[in-house]
């Protein structure tokens, strides 16, 4: 799928993923209330680096919309790793997790040795939680669709067997095609029904 259309669908999964786990809390009009700023700042958060998470596999990709803003990064990462490859698969989402929570481990200890410290229960270290698992889920949702397009993703490598949903391959279609639009209009005006029917939630 192309960038634009990753986002979307990331953002339609993460609306889904989160009215059943509320992972970014409560749904915004759940009280009937105004919802505090923390609760909004929440959703920027975990929505905005869903969004965010959508664009990360591609970074296997020079040509990607991620990988244009990354340059020589992204395709050294082509050049040695190949484009779906490691990025599209459980593997790459576990590396990336590690590799996120190791940064922002690392981060919080150099803050700590120039004499900052982060109290665990505070906003901050709570909307860092929220981040790492937003990215996650916009990572998982990059394969899912890409498993939808004809080429299919090696879910499980470093097997280079490629799965698509659905696993007829006559039924997917063609990354870049007219059907591509389609299919994510498509996701995207069922979740917005299902929000005004509230069958869903933000």
């Amino acid at each position: 799928m192309e960038g634009p259309s990753h986002v979307v669908f990331g953002l339609a999964g993460a609306v889904v993923i989160d009215s059943v786990f509320h992972i970014s809390g409560a749904p915004l009009l759940a009280t009937g209330q105004a919802p505090s700023a923390q609760l909004i700042a929440v959703k920027i958060v975990y929505y905005g680096v869903a969004g965010l998470g959508a664009l990360v596999p591609d970074i296997d990709n020079a040509r990607s919309t991620l990988g244009r803003r990354l340059g020589v990064v992204s395709r050294v990462i082509q050049k040695h790793a190949g484009h779906r490859e490691i990025f599209h698969s459980l593997v790459g989402l576990l590396l990336t997790g590690v590799f996120v929570w190791g940064l922002a481990q690392g981060i919080a200890y150099g803050l700590f040795r120039l004499g900052w410290s982060l109290n665990p229960n505070s906003p901050a270290a709570h909307f860092g939680l929220i981040a790492l698992i937003a990215l996650l889920i916009g990572y998982l949702l990059h394969l899912v669709a890409d498993s939808l397009t004809l080429g299919g993703v090696p879910w499980l490598w470093p097997s280079h067997t490629r799965y698509g949903l659905p696993p007829k391959r006559s039924w997917r279609f063609r990354s870049g095609s007219f059907a591509e639009p389609v299919v994510v209009v498509a996701v995207a005006v069922a979740v917005i029904v299902a929000i005004f029917r509230h069958v869903l939630t933000i």
